[in-house]
């Protein structure tokens, strides 16, 4: 399954401002990152997968995505 951020989100049951509180940012910092997730970085990234409970290979690394592992 090649899930986007937003899509992640959605099928977990959680609102932007949920999902930012539990990463410790401000809702519009990851309101751009369901945008553009290439600018979260990869500890971020593996924190929202696992907030989700999607893979992260499935919502990052697709082939669509250009999220770069650092």
């Amino acid at each position: 399954m090649k899930l986007t951020v937003k899509k992640a989100r959605l099928l977990s049951g959680m609102t932007q401002k949920d999902v930012a509180e539990v990463l410790g940012v401000h809702v519009h910092t990851y309101m751009k990152w369901e945008k553009n997730p290439e600018e979260m970085s990869i500890g971020t990234a593996k924190q929202f997968a696992r907030l989700v409970e999607f893979g992260l290979e499935d919502i990052f690394f697709d082939e669509e995505s250009n999220l770069i592992r650092q």
